[in-house]
């Protein structure tokens, strides 16, 4: 049989194998030259017609044809969308322009049984070009497995996108190896094609530009926020203009700067993403103080606190969130722990400076270290994660975002069962994922917060959060784009039904919108009344909608089953107003006068129409027709999918969201506008209001009958925040100060204790010191100790400490008490000796830090005396050597030290020389983390 193909394809494959110039012909790279039989074009295509070239055995297995060139030319510019319409993942499109032929992204569905989008529509495909918006999974993952097919296509995406592909990909295959291990799972490629990959790679700046491979076609590429490297991609040719999103974020973040506009302007077709096209963040810089001071609490009642996140972007920007809240003194120094594929892509952004934020990238330039300090390491093996676990508290940063795989897993199988720790999400946890699993337990009876994970059953008494740090934008700014595009038609991807129907409704007004389904293909072409548009396929054809209901009957909760089932076409994104599904129950006439139900039958429903009960049923809540946010008065039609899980979670809310905007005027009507009262913010899921005071043991006495009569008109929870304003503590010590005394530094604020400390050079009584103390007590609820030369006074002798078994308890053997309380605190915990006297029956644990040790572990000594029988004491004395080494480990790596630091037990300070001046806020940082760590102050005398 004569295997036949296209022009294109035969003059590519002629020039790369005879040698002979190729004038007229693409300008593609030239492959290894290979030596046939063939000398010359025409013998060389009458023996290809013939079936009779080596061509043929070359061309074995491949799907091609025959085309005419000028035929070739004058195909209409197409976008076949061949995966991530419907849903996040598997982002790929095919683009057909100016005769050229090139794909955008080829992404997985991570942990998906479906993971590849439709490759097989690549079959008999020449590609030109392949170009990548970024370098996430879902927007890369396939890309070896199309290289392969493509060996000599060369690959676009930006330099930093290029750096971090060979980290992702990297670990993608790692991760595949330990399936096919441990699971038996089908690797999709391994490591020779991801090389593959990385060879055929070339970079792609900024800006407009023409690529050799596509002549006839402007290339635009636009910064798109989201991760650092991340583009958004225009086209622009004689047949067409043509934009694609990417993922994009116009905040900025701390890594990288929000998106520019992309290019050219009035495309013919936009391709958006609308990840979160239902909803409007909120302000991210509240977001990222609520996460700093949620964890700080968490560290502070002795618990870990885990918080997911994706390795790419996220987990840099919590890592700076924390580090600057630390920093600028907004929550208390603690220790952070990195791990997973987190710190490889830690690692890659600090290589591409200029992709990055300008402060970030002047800080990476001046030879800082962005991502890791003396309080951040990284966790580089099993053995260190194990003391992660079991030393002092501490916030830990690890991949995955959404619990289902990497080192995350691990910790959250440890940590669920503690009621002191924590587990916070950051960002999109997709519905399938475990993570989604388990904040859906955040609000669950305890009997019910069990959560599944790695095939065990785990109980949840930790606490759940979730803070919005979306790296995508949100309705208003996907629609704000629009309006600054001028787009003649957008095409919506990359969302799930919700957000889709939302943004759809949102853009109406604007511009055509279609919302196509993988495998669809759009194509643009000359209109008749001029210009272009955007030819979707007709769906297919469907018989007119008969009434739902029989004559006069209302609808009720099982009549809005069959109204779904008579009107909904399986994708999700279907939106019908109030009247339109009147109107669908019971005929054109639904929503008026013949809609009403009257005479003896109706009895008290007399006059009601058909639309009045919809709107009361549908307000009620149904897993059948879900809201639109933002759009009142829209309904969507949810999948089937959708529809089982609304029917499984049964308890969950239902119907309309809190009308937040209502709230907080009843807020500000009952509690006005109280000077210490900083900020007011309500949950749009549930309707709690949250209260921020500067002060909020003394705000929650004073408001107490305010806050009851809030709470009873909302009919939802009304929360104090129980974490002061530091700022307003510190600002409020330093003003309370008598006159002649003058701050040495910043206050320190020892949360546990609630109590800040002052140190001031100056003198001043004894009873004007009381005096300030109690004032600020009664103003803040809170404790002021304020240090001078004259209080300097030698420090009690501590005592120490006793835990007793509760009474009746029988004592243990004495070497099992002692075996017991070693393994209960071990040499990671800080305790390096145990010992016992059986007389007293008193087992005595030496501590490096003994008053922090009493403070973290009070629960867990108790728990000890009541398992062994036998008193627990502290020893309370701490270790000398462990107190010169945290003051050493505290201090910054660039000071030096003039001669060895000196101990003063008598008040409890450890002091330092420094054989030069350093920088205050790095000298205030390390007392107050030597301060955290050891219960002691570090005093820093600077050389003169």
């Amino acid at each position: 049989m004569t295997r036949t193909m296209s022009w294109q394809r035969f003059v590519t494959w002629h020039g790369s194998i005879c040698a002979i110039p190729r004038s007229g012909t693409r300008n593609l790279p030239q492959q290894r030259p290979r030596r046939l039989c063939c000398t010359n074009f025409g013998r060389c295509w009458g023996m290809h017609h013939n079936a009779h070239c080596v061509m043929a055995a070359m061309c074995s297995g491949m799907r091609t044809r025959v085309e005419n060139p000028e035929r070739e030319l004058s195909k209409p510019m197409q976008l076949h969308v061949l995966g991530g319409a419907s849903g996040v993942g598997a982002t790929c499109h095919l683009i057909h322009l100016a005769g050229r032929t090139l794909l955008v992204d080829a992404g997985v569905r991570v942990d998906s049984p479906d993971r590849l989008p439709d490759l097989a529509s690549l079959d008999g495909v020449s590609l030109d070009a392949m170009l990548v918006t970024h370098a996430h999974a879902d927007h890369i993952g396939a890309l070896p497995l199309v290289a392969a097919r493509h060996p000599a296509t060369p690959i676009y995406a930006s330099p930093a996108t290029i750096r971090l592909m060979e980290v992702m990909l990297g670990d993608a295959v790692r991760v595949m190896a330990k399936r096919a291990a441990d699971e038996l799972e089908l690797p999709l490629y391994d490591e020779a094609l991801v090389a593959q990959v990385l060879r055929q790679l070339r970079p792609l700046c900024e800006g407009a530009q023409t690529l050799p491979e596509l002549p006839g076609i402007v290339v635009h590429a636009a910064r798109a926020g989201h991760i650092a490297g991340a583009l958004s991609l225009g086209f622009d040719a004689a047949d067409g203009r043509l934009v694609i999103s990417g993922d994009v974020s116009a905040t900025p973040q701390r890594t990288i700067l929000g998106a520019a506009l992309p290019a050219p302007r009035r495309p013919d077709l936009m391709v958006l993403e609308s990840t979160y096209g239902a909803r409007m963040h909120p302000n991210r810089a509240l977001e990222e103080r609520k996460l700093a001071e949620a964890v700080a609490t968490v560290i502070a009642r002795g618990g870990h606190c885990l918080i997911p996140a994706f390795a790419l972007g996220r987990a840099q920007e919590v890592i700076l969130i924390l580090r600057a809240a630390q920093r600028d003194g907004m929550i208390p120094p603690f220790p952070i722990a990195v791990d997973g594929l987190v710190r490889a892509v830690c690692g890659a952004y600090v290589a591409f400076p200029d992709a990055l934020a300008p402060s970030l990238r002047r800080y990476i330039l001046n030879g800082g270290r962005a991502f890791f300090s003396s309080m951040i390491k990284p966790v580089d093996s099993p053995t260190m994660r194990e003391r992660v676990l079991t030393g002092p508290p501490c916030a830990i940063i690890s991949s995955s975002g959404m619990l289902t795989g990497g080192p995350s897993v691990w910790y959250a199988e440890r940590i669920t069962s503690d009621p002191n720790a924590a587990i916070f999400f950051s960002g999109y946890v997709d519905e399938e994922a475990p993570g989604r699993r388990l904040l859906d337990l955040a609000d669950a009876p305890p009997h019910e917060r069990r959560l599944r994970l790695n095939e065990q059953e785990l109980p949840v008494a930790c606490e759940v959060g979730r803070y919005s740090l979306s790296a995508h934008a949100d309705g208003d700014e996907l629609a704000a784009m629009v309006r600054a595009l001028q787009p003649k038609t957008v095409a919506l991807v990359h969302g799930d039904p919700e957000a889709r129907a939302a943004l759809a409704a949102r853009l109406h007004s604007m511009t055509e919108v279609v919302i196509p389904q993988d495998g669809q293909v759009l194509s643009i072409a000359p209109s008749k009344g001029g210009g272009r548009r955007v030819a979707v396929p007709p769906p297919p054809p469907v018989a007119p909608l008969a009434a739902v209901a029989v004559a006069g009957e209302l609808p009720d909760a099982a009549g809005l089953e069959r109204l779904w089932q008579a009107l909904r076409d399986g994708t999700g994104v279907q939106v019908f107003s109030l009247r339109e599904l009147a109107r669908a129950w019971s005929g054109e006439a639904g929503s008026g006068e013949a809609g009403r139900r009257g005479g003896e039958d109706a009895g008290e429903a007399e006059g009601t129409t058909v639309e009045e009960v919809l709107a009361q049923l549908l307000n009620e809540g149904s897993p059948f027709f879900a809201p639109l946010p933002h759009a009142p008065g829209l309904w969507r039609l949810p999948t089937p999918a959708e529809v089982r899980r609304a029917q499984a979670a049964g308890s969950g809310r239902r119907g309309p969201r809190p009308n937040t905007t209502a709230i907080l005027a009843t807020v500000d009507r009952i509690l006005g506008d109280p000077p210490d009262l900083y900020q007011r913010s309500v949950d749009p899921e549930i309707g709690t209001v949250t209260l921020r005071y500067f002060f909020p043991d003394v705000a929650a006495e004073r408001d107490a009958a305010l806050l009851a009569q809030l709470q009873a008109e909302l009919g939802a929870p009304v929360e104090v925040w129980p974490q002061p304003h530091q700022g307003q503590l510190a600002a409020l010590a330093l003003a309370l100060l008598p006159a002649g005394l003058t701050p040495e530094r910043a206050p320190a604020i020892f949360h546990e204790a609630q109590r800040l400390e002052v140190r001031c050079t100056g003198d001043a009584d004894a009873t004007t010191l009381a005096a300030v103390a109690e004032t600020f007590a009664a103003r803040s609820g809170w404790e002021l100790r304020i240090h001078t030369p004259s209080s300097a006074t030698p420090a009690p002798a501590p005592k120490e400490e006793f835990f007793n078994p509760p009474q009746g308890t029988k004592p243990s053997e004495l070497n099992v008490a002692l075996t017991t309380a070693r393994t209960w605190f071990p040499p990671e915990a800080g305790c390096y000796k145990a010992s016992a006297d059986q007389a007293k029956r008193t087992v005595t644990l030496r501590f490096h830090f003994p008053e922090v040790a009493h403070t973290h572990y009070a629960d867990s000594l108790r728990e000890l005396a009541a398992q062994i029988g036998w008193r627990i004491g502290i020893w309370p004395q701490a270790h000398q050597e462990a107190l010169l080494r945290a003051a050493r480990e505290a201090l910054p790596a660039e000071v030096a030290l003039q001669g060895n630091p000196a101990i003063h037990a008598a008040t409890r300070e450890v002091a330092v020389r420094l054989t030069a001046s350093g920088e205050a806020d790095a000298l205030t940082a390390a007392a107050q983390t030597f301060r955290e760590r050891t219960g002691w102050q570090l005093r820093v005398k600077e050389q003169t």
